[in-house]
């Protein structure tokens, strides 16, 4: 006999067929001293509740023949991949049941997989009455969601921040614009790094990379605000930071319509998103581009940086057609191998919007402590042209700038050089 018809016989039905009795609480739970726990509890609360022998394979059996109930507590200790199997389970849920997961194993990265993974609890046997009756109060305690307000939220400002090269400072760019638009400018701001395997911005911020981003990335159905919640780093109030460390020798693959969810879903807190994006073709670039409202493009001024960025331009105007770009010239001291300013904006056929002066010395104590470049160096010049262009980010309604002159061909460049 199933689960589902001893619950059905318990309720009092005799009659096949007839429609299972809808409860408050089931639960399935394999030994009897926490079979008894758990009636107490629901009983002391007022819990029209069905306790019925048995774990994960009796709840799926229950869940696919009767109603759903208010709360379902499921005894996992009867599997050795209690996530895998919550996740089966939590995929056939209602949207208003709430579960209580109960297991043996006492692990703290098996609990938050578990609240991750939709579980709304799990306790550890043996437990206690207090325990589950604590437990089931704040099932029942949940607050709603308040209703939507009747305005509509601003988009928030989304910037793409991309090298020209590697080495040319883009994501140390894109970490302290974000600290600076947070900090300074007030703003409540979220700094995403896409390059999930070799990404520096959670090093250059000295916080812990986590899982969380992948896997938002690949299973967009969950995302939502508690699950970017546990897979942030808040590094302040107003600085949320979504970073990975992936093994360099996996593959990631997600679903480039992961992007839009979850740029939807930061756009509800977040006035300034910055996205350190690779310049190298990765998942998804294309149509995170077409949801930027601006790029930063971050070169040196050397041949090779030139050529790069005409490059690099051809390819964000035909794919962000409707996003301001802004190019900043960085590491602009070193004389090896550079052009004059001028020489590289006559050959890019447009204006440098922005020169970064260079500051080895504040770069180098920002790394090693870990800490953004305005805690460490708050007067260094390369700091206030940050700030600079973060001011100039804010100002995303100006016009785009007139049609640009065509581009010095690129040969003639080299062989004035020579």
């Amino acid at each position: 006999m199933s689960s589902a018809a001893r619950l059905m016989n318990l309720s009092g039905s005799d009659e096949a067929g007839q429609a299972f009795r809808a409860v408050d609480c089931a639960a399935f739970i394999a030994d009897e001293e926490t079979r008894r726990v758990v009636e107490q509890a629901c009983q002391a609360l007022g819990k029209d509740a069905s306790v019925s022998e048995g774990g994960s394979r009796e709840a799926m059996e229950y869940l696919s023949e009767a109603p759903m109930p208010e709360i379902l507590i499921v005894d996992v200790s009867d599997t050795g991949k209690p996530l895998s199997t919550m996740l089966t389970i939590t995929a056939a849920f209602a949207e208003n049941t709430k579960v209580i997961a109960i297991g043996a194993v006492n692990d703290i990265g098996l609990y938050r997989e578990l609240i991750d993974g939709g579980v709304s609890d799990y306790l550890v046997k043996p437990v206690s009455d207090k325990a589950l009756t604590d437990a089931i109060s704040r099932e029942r305690n949940t607050p709603q969601p308040a209703e939507p307000a009747a305005t509509e939220k601003t988009p928030a400002n989304v910037i793409a921040v991309i090298g020209t090269r590697g080495g040319v400072g883009a994501s140390t760019i894109a970490a302290n614009c974000a600290w600076i638009a947070a900090q300074e400018q007030k703003r409540q701001t979220t700094l995403l790094d896409l390059d999930l395997q070799f990404g520096t911005v959670a090093l250059a911020l000295d916080i812990e990379p986590t899982r969380g981003l992948r896997e938002a990335l690949e299973n967009p159905s969950r995302i939502d605000s508690l699950f970017l919640s546990s897979a942030a780093a808040k590094l302040s109030d107003r600085l949320t930071v979504l970073a990975a460390e992936e093994a360099v020798d996996g593959e990631v693959r997600f679903d480039p319509s992961a992007l839009d969810l979850l740029l939807g879903e930061i756009n509800r807190s977040s006035q300034f998103v910055f996205v350190d994006l690779p310049r190298t073709g990765s998942i998804g670039r294309t149509r995170l581009l077409q949801m930027t409202s601006q790029i930063v493009v971050v070169t040196d001024v050397t041949l090779a940086g030139l050529r790069d960025c005409i490059r690099l331009i051809a390819m964000l105007e035909r794919a962000a057609p409707q996003a301001k770009l802004i190019v900043a010239a960085n590491r602009a001291g070193r004389t090896e191998n550079g052009l004059s300013k001028t020489e590289f904006e006559k050959a890019l056929g447009r204006k440098v919007d922005l020169v970064l002066p260079e500051d080895s010395k504040a770069l180098a104590v920002s790394v090693n402590r870990g800490k953004p470049l305005p805690v460490v160096a708050k007067t260094s010049k390369f700091v206030a042209g940050l700030r600079q262009l973060v001011r100039r980010l804010e100002g995303a309604d100006q016009p785009k700038p007139a049609q640009q002159k065509p581009a010095l061909p690129f040969l003639n460049l080299l062989k004035k050089k020579k």
